[in-house]
């Protein structure tokens, strides 16, 4: 049986995390600011540690633990670039900084492949891909800063580090991905930016905290980074036809090109930024590349080293969700 403690357990993949390990016996201690969340975690047999990690994690939390899982990130398309600074890196930072003091073996890191993301078309990516110079959003920069500071920490002799890249996760407790997409369905309309047909390949919940737990266990994961998807590729159209088949929703699509749907993005964030700042936008610049761009992962790199296999489809996954 191992110790782990698992960050952002009260977040979507963070609760799913906690059950894959409980699962796998581990004994799992939770940390998170859901105190609801975390009450529902405490009955599954987690220890629960209501704690916000922009301030420093007590050092006797980590004392015997054999893995850390970080998950908890800020993960908006809109928001001060110091909040983003503060919780994705320095907090970051200061996890790794106490895990070496406390002797943990493992540190597993959430990363995102938003990294990736260029404003251009992007098809199966190995992990080397290269990365743009300008990162398209606050969040891509600091996950991006974040994960370089977990691998410059590997040590063969003491931490191992491991980052992942999960790409699009939905499912139970999703607040971002489905949330959005069945707001924009039940409003009536949603926008088809350059028609729909930008590819990605999303990950259902549990798929990626299988493949994080595997990180945190298998011998050949130290020192290394991996994309990690549910093994479909779709069109956003494809997507979208198929959560509105199993919801029972008719949507209109709006058609829209591009360069006008980043031009109105472009506007609404400038009018935000000056009337209602801590209010998201409508349509952001980073929700406009993700519909209006295709970005797919690799994952052969995970499958021939770990022996990952994705076991959920998007009928599967929505399912699951609704």
């Amino acid at each position: 049986m191992a110790r782990v403690l698992i960050t952002g357990a009260t977040g979507c993949l963070g609760a799913r995390l906690v059950d894959t390990c409980l699962h796998a016996g581990d004994d799992v201690i939770a940390i998170g600011r859901d105190t609801l969340a975390g009450a529902q975690l405490s009955v599954q047999g987690a220890h629960f540690v209501h704690h916000d990690l922009t301030q420093p994690l007590p050092a006797r939390h980590l004392y015997g633990v054999d893995t850390v899982y970080h998950c908890a990130a800020l993960s908006s398309a809109w928001g001060d670039p110091r909040t983003f600074q503060a919780v994705n890196v320095t907090a970051t930072a200061a996890l790794l900084r106490i895990a070496q003091q406390a002797g943990v073996g493992r540190f597993v890191f959430a990363s995102s492949p938003s990294i990736y993301a260029n404003g251009a078309d992007r098809l199966n990516l190995p992990e080397d891909a290269p990365l743009p110079k300008v990162f398209a959003s606050h969040y891509a920069r600091t996950k991006f800063l974040a994960e370089q500071l977990v691998m410059s920490s590997d040590n063969p002799r003491g931490m191992r580090t491991t980052a992942m890249r999960p790409r699009a996760i939905y499912g139970t407790g999703d607040r971002s991905l489905m949330p959005r997409l069945l707001a924009a369905m039940q409003r009536g309309k949603v926008p088809m930016i350059a028609g729909g047909g930008a590819l990605v390949d999303i990950t259902h919940v549990s798929d990626a905290a299988r493949a994080m737990h595997l990180l945190g266990h298998h011998p050949a994961a130290g020192g290394q980074v991996f994309n990690i998807t549910s093994g479909e590729t779709l069109s956003f159209g494809q997507i979208l036809q198929t959560v509105s088949q199993l919801r029972g929703l008719s949507v209109r699509e709006v058609r829209l090109p591009y360069s006008a749907a980043m031009a109105i993005a472009s506007v609404l964030e400038g009018a935000h930024r000056i009337f209602a700042p801590l209010r998201e936008p409508v349509l952001t610049r980073q929700a406009v590349a993700s519909l209006g761009r295709s970005l797919t992962l690799n994952i052969e790199k995970a499958r021939s080293q770990l022996g990952y296999q994705p076991q959920t489809t998007l009928q599967q996954g929505v399912q699951d969700y609704a």
